[in-house]
């Protein structure tokens, strides 16, 4: 997919990590990164919004709007009950941190897409670092050249950038039990009845 013009700000962030700035000499051109942001991409539609009300005396004001996540692509829409779209006068994608500068009554919802930027710049220094893996050291005239660190500083960047990066979660399901509800003899394991025996094979 062709490069999106609201990645830029993205894509300029991960360059900055993986030092990797724009230009002639760069190693990664903008549509490997936003490929690699993508990988660590979360859809979210209509997503409720967390009001922050202000108050002055006995007034309250509803002007500012966060999300549990940040690093937002630009082309995400607020809506006012699921609605009406509202247009903030302060945007802070990175933090997730909308302003109104009028009172905005909730629930607002929110649906764009999210990212994981040290997960992608880790991803990126690994690719980087394979490209140096065949390189070698050299001794020539009493210059001894470890090019082969490279790799080495290249790998331990990306671990600290994956210590950084979003938790997961995996769930896992035991296929070998029976669960409430489900029939008798969908499952491999003992039911309830085999619990009840006394002990004697006698009966």
């Amino acid at each position: 997919m062709p490069v999106r013009s609201t990645m830029a700000a993205l894509i300029a962030r991960t360059r900055l990590l993986v030092n990797d700035p724009a230009g002639a000499s760069q190693v990664f051109a903008d549509q490997d990164i936003q490929d690699i942001l993508d990988a660590s991409r979360a859809d979210v539609k209509n997503e409720a919004m967390i009001p922050r009300p202000t108050f002055s005396g006995s007034t309250i004001q509803f002007l500012d709007y966060y999300t549990k996540l940040g690093d937002w692509e630009d082309d995400l829409v607020i809506k006012q009950y699921l609605i009406t779209q509202v247009t903030p006068t302060t945007s802070e994608p990175i933090a997730g941190h909308w302003a109104f500068s009028t009172t905005t009554l909730p629930p607002l919802f929110i649906s764009g897409k999210t990212y994981d930027i040290y997960r992608s710049a880790a991803d990126l220094l690994e690719r980087q670092a394979a490209m140096w893996v065949l390189r070698y050291n050299v001794n020539v005239d009493g210059q001894n050249l470890q090019r082969g660190q490279v790799t080495t500083a290249l790998q331990n960047l990306a671990r600290t950038y994956r210590m950084k990066q979003r938790a997961g979660a995996i769930h896992v399901v035991r296929t070998d039990i029976r669960q409430p509800g489900q029939l008798a003899g969908a499952g491999l394991g003992p039911l309830e009845i085999d619990y009840m025996a006394d002990g004697n094979k006698g009966g």
